[in-house]
């Protein structure tokens, strides 16, 4: 009675107006700023949560009820704690996460695509489960870095949900490298299942694939070259992988890219979720609906299986992977300036 009756804590207001909780930040420090009462000391505490915990703690008095407090964040994931004091002894507290999404290192290619595009030639269909959210298999952009020891690869999605208990447990990313100076190289797709290949001019020499519950390293003949370290974020929705540039080779002008994104199925002999003639709880549709139209009244075994690709300037992805005009679909890469 004496601590939790007689001497109840005792309170004070507190609204943190910025920055929006599970949200991106784009530079250090970020200024979190709200209102309280007059007069009250405000500390914010910022925890990077993938770097040890690692703290950074800055305070300020809102003499006038508000406030605005610049603090330190460190790449990575960081929750600020946010904490009014009354001279009193009344206490609030609220907590916002941000993301400082930055690769140390020198960007090589930054290359964006276009929103709702995730359909393939325009007429693929998410499957049904509730599994599956919109925007999950739809690139929005691809970068290359060079940290001066790996390559590293980033491919942001406009949902990166988790699913199925893994961050990126829905999507599978198959990165086909073209270095103009291999003199062994390929221009098969990961697994002849897929129904597509690289254009000759692309003709690729390492394929990373990525995926929530596995990955492939190899080369044009097949050799496993290694592991990639694999890490996804949902706030920033950035995927992102990097391999040795002594396994991948130092990259520059003209090296390209082919990009895909596609659905993963660890149940698959491809690793790729296959397709049905309209979508099921867990096969993506090749059409919305029935319908004659020829997109749609082919065997969902054929078509090739992506949902979304980076495409070069010029070209449309709709045409690109249209398996009604092009037999086999090819890719073209996008390459580096």
């Amino acid at each position: 009675h004496d601590r939790y009756v007689a001497h109840s804590q005792a309170t004070t207001p507190l609204t943190v107006t910025a920055p929006d909780d599970n949200s991106s930040v784009t530079a250090s420090p970020v200024t979190v700023s709200g209102t309280t009462a007059a007069g009250n000391t405000v500390y914010v505490a910022a925890t990077n949560i993938d770097a040890n915990s690692a703290t950074t703690i800055a305070s300020t008095v809102a003499t006038d009820g508000s406030f605005s407090i610049e603090v330190d964040v460190a790449g990575g994931t960081t929750v600020l704690t946010i904490v009014a004091v009354s001279p009193t002894g009344g206490t609030a507290q609220e907590q916002r996460t941000v993301v400082f999404d930055v690769v140390p290192g020198t960007l090589l290619l930054d290359v964006a695509d276009p929103d709702g595009d995730d359909n393939g030639p325009g007429n693929y269909a998410y499957p049904t489960a509730d599994a599956f959210h919109d925007g999950a298999f739809d690139i929005q952009r691809f970068q290359v870095y060079d940290d001066g020891t790996d390559v590293v690869f980033r491919l942001q999605t406009r949902d990166l949900s988790e699913t199925f208990g893994s961050a990126l447990g829905a999507q599978l990313v198959d990165v086909y490298v073209h270095d103009p100076d291999a003199t062994t190289t390929s221009i098969e797709a990961a697994n002849a299942t897929r129904n597509f290949r690289i254009a000759g001019p692309h003709a690729w020499s390492r394929l990373i694939q990525v995926q929530g519950f596995g990955q492939r390293y190899i080369d044009a003949s097949g050799t496993t070259l290694g592991t990639v370290t694999i890490s996804a974020n949902p706030i920033s929705r950035f995927i992102t992988f990097r391999a040795s540039k002594a396994s991948l080779g130092q990259p520059e002008s003209d090296w390209s890219f082919n990009v895909v994104l596609t659905g993963q199925d660890g149940f698959s002999a491809d690793q790729a979720r296959g397709f049905a003639a309209t979508p099921q709880a867990f096969q993506f549709g090749v059409c919305e609906t029935a319908s004659p139209d020829p997109h749609c009244t082919v065997d969902p075994a054929t078509v090739p299986k992506l949902m979304d690709v980076i495409t070069p300037d010029g070209v449309d992805q709709s045409d690109e992977v249209d398996y009604t005009i092009h037999t086999p679909v090819v890719l073209s890469g996008v390459a580096i300036p």
